[in-house]
């Protein structure tokens, strides 16, 4: 992650609960350094889409497992990075839902990452030590 100011970094049990937590602290950081409430929305939308593949379909086995997340703030871009030992899994290469197509034609899936990359302004993703790392950047204006 890139050099930023006040960074924090968190480490969640791979349970669905610490979302809701997580989502308190995005708000808590976005409004002490002034970051627009459509941008935190941004956020914590592709936060919860991420964290719930991951926690949901990520583990073979039904063990605790820690997902680190690092947020920061810098020059009017908010960064989130999260960090699992899930199966290997780039959610980039996730092909876009047919939001054409009749709602009983349309495969189960898909939508969530889908709106998790058109909501935010970047995302990357890259395997280290058996490891996803995934990086998300929503703009604002400062």
């Amino acid at each position: 992650m890139a050099a930023t100011q006040n960074p924090i970094a968190l480490a969640l049990k791979n349970d669905l609960a610490e979302i809701t937590a997580l989502s308190r602290i995005v708000e808590a950081m976005g409004q002490t350094h002034g970051v627009p409430a459509e941008t935190l929305y941004a956020v914590n939308l592709a936060l919860d889409e991420i964290l719930t593949n991951v926690i949901s379909y990520g583990y073979a086995d039904q063990s605790e497992h820690q997902i680190l997340v690092r947020l920061a703030i810098n020059a009017g871009e908010f960064i989130a990075e999260i960090e699992d030992d899930a199966r290997p899994f780039d959610p980039l290469k996730n092909p876009p839902p047919d939001l054409e197509a009749p709602w009983r034609e349309k495969p189960i899936g898909g939508l969530g990452i889908h709106l998790a990359k058109t909501m935010t302004d970047g995302m990357a993703y890259r395997r280290d030590n058996e490891r996803n790392i995934v990086t998300i950047r929503k703009k604002f204006a400062i």
